[in-house]
């Protein structure tokens, strides 16, 4: 019984809605399958996680929980389950989530995130941006473990993937050319600064638009209720700037990646990242794509600096003419 392997069991947010972390463990599903996959809703509320916590403690076959939330309550909640039962972990951190939470906490919370990690089975990182923090909270290099969140798409559900767009879209990318995409699952801000660059993706439009005058671009917003005021006031801004007609808003639950074949290129000027799955699928399909240099990117991705709307114009064009 001691010998007993544990149920591999991935923990976070599953489809719908599609994000960056729920198409991973979606597509992972279809490679792990024997592991089990819960949806964090499940357990993210404080009486469904004490009645989770209560059960599986109960529960004597060995666990080995995987989470892959930036949530910190939860995060934490593993460590404690870990005390009180034979369950193990492990904590994936697709972003600077950790360290977000750890900068933010008191003394305390310090303490016991650092127990936390220490205890874990490893920890998954998407590329090296989080390591330094890590060591210098005395994480070994035995207990890291880098991997970027890149799956292939399943090519078999293109046909049905294309389905779910709207002949308007459909439309936009046929009369348009050359064609750029870029997206987000909702507007954050960090500070007060767009975390997503859609200003960024508005003023490059309207620059390029005096060399390309029949550019497109596509920026898939997967939820347009969070910062609607915002929202509104970019779609005036397309207007301001005389590209209504040049830029469009893909809004609901889409996968993008069928247009990526159609595409002449992809940005992602975020003001953070992990790693930016939405670059290597890209990539994946002989898109060129360009992003701001705030983190490890994929093999082959031109970098632009930061928040710098000049070289990120400059890129662009330097990629585009060369069509």
């Amino acid at each position: 019984m001691n010998n007993q392997k544990p149920q591999k069991i991935h923990i976070g947010p599953l489809p719908p809605p599609l994000g960056g972390i729920s198409v991973y463990l979606y597509r992972l599903s279809k490679i792990e399958k024997d592991a089990i996959f819960i949806d964090e809703r499940e357990i993210n509320t404080k009486t469904k996680l004490i009645k989770w916590i209560f059960k599986t403690i109960f529960d004597f076959k060995k666990k080995h929980f995987i989470y892959h939330s930036p949530s910190l309550k939860l995060r934490l909640a593993f460590y404690f389950l870990s005390l009180f039962s034979r369950h193990k972990y492990s904590i994936v951190s697709h972003g600077k989530g950790l360290e977000n939470s750890y900068q933010k906490a008191n003394f305390i919370i310090k303490f016991l995130i650092i127990k936390m990690l220490k205890k874990a089975e490893y920890i998954q990182v998407v590329n090296q941006t989080l390591t330094p923090f890590l060591y210098k909270l005395g994480i070994t290099k035995d207990k890291l473990l880098i991997k970027n969140a890149f799956l292939p798409p399943p090519l078999k559900e293109e046909s049905k993937i294309l389905k779910t767009l709207d002949n308007k879209t459909i439309e936009f990318c046929k009369n348009h050319k050359p064609l750029i995409i870029a997206n987000a699952y909702k507007i954050v801000f960090q500070g007060d600064i767009d975390l997503y660059g859609l200003d960024m993706c508005i003023e490059l439009t309207a620059k390029l638009k005096k060399d390309f005058p029949n550019i497109g671009f596509i920026f898939a917003l997967a939820n347009n209720t969070v910062n609607k005021k915002y929202y509104l006031e970019l779609q005036e801004r397309t207007r301001k700037l005389g590209i209504e007609r040049n830029f469009y808003f893909l809004t609901g639950q889409k996968e993008l990646w069928p247009l990526f074949k159609k595409a002449d290129l992809m940005v992602r000027p975020t003001y953070s990242d992990g790693y930016g799955i939405s670059i290597a699928e890209a990539l994946y399909f002989n898109c060129p794509a360009i992003a701001s240099d705030v983190c490890d990117r994929p093999e082959k991705t031109l970098l632009f600096r930061n928040r710098d709307i000049n070289d990120l114009y400059e890129k662009a064009l330097g990629v585009l003419d060369g069509m």
